[in-house]
């Protein structure tokens, strides 16, 4: 169920930046929120490489990736998000289509970032989102997720409100749930895990393993 104030959010953009500003501080602000994907892969990846951006937007996540020289495609399912941001970035491919079951080819990028928006699936959505990720990225590729944490004591009430106000079920679903480990039981490897902002966000890497390592993990499963 969507909370009164999150759909006074979508109506006035203006209280979507205010909550993504206030929300950004403990981070260093909303530049390096959006940057966080990019950070953790940037060094990881050759210039130029193809990256896709899970559930888009518009697109404020994917343009560092842009700035930073690389190949960057958006997905998203919404075609008002995927308007405005194809407007805003015109380097950036928009691909309209659910991240449960996106319009991609197999194997196509050497890198996936969810930023902030895996906690609006359910777990089931979810599981296929990952999975999804796995099949899409090319052998070794990598995946990199940031999203919410469970908050330390000190934001660990806000982080409460926060989401009763302005998030579903799902996000609290995320919370309760160890997200490392579900990466590694559907198949991805090298999985790394840090929380920032009083332990309140967390960023994870995940690889995709070679065609062989992948074929013998799934068939242990």
């Amino acid at each position: 169920m969507t909370s009164p104030l999150r759909q006074l959010a979508y109506q006035h953009r203006w209280i979507y930046d205010m909550v993504t500003g206030i929300s950004a501080l403990s981070v260093g602000g909303v530049d390096r929120l959006r940057s966080l994907g990019l950070s953790a892969l940037n060094p990881l990846l050759p210039r130029g490489a193809d990256v896709l951006d899970f559930c888009c937007g518009s697109g404020e996540a994917a343009a560092p990736w842009i700035e930073a020289g690389f190949q960057v495609t958006g997905l998203d399912v919404s075609p008002k998000a995927l308007e405005l941001a194809a407007a805003r970035h015109p380097l950036l491919t928009c691909v309209e289509g659910l991240a449960e079951a996106p319009p991609c080819a197999p194997a196509s990028f050497d890198a996936i970032q969810i930023s902030l928006a895996l906690h609006e699936f359910s777990r089931a959505e979810r599981k296929q989102v990952l999975e999804s990720c796995l099949q899409l990225l090319k052998p070794e590729g990598w995946l990199v997720v940031v999203d919410l944490h469970p908050a330390g004591p000190l934001l660990h009430l806000p982080q409460q409100l926060f989401c009763a106000l302005f998030e579903t079920e799902t996000a609290i679903a995320l919370l309760e749930d160890d997200l490392p480990k579900q990466l590694q039981e559907i198949g991805f490897t090298t999985i790394e895990q840090s929380v920032m902002a009083g332990d309140a966000l967390q960023r994870i890497t995940a690889r995709r393993p070679s065609s062989s390592m992948l074929e013998s993990t799934l068939e242990k499963s």
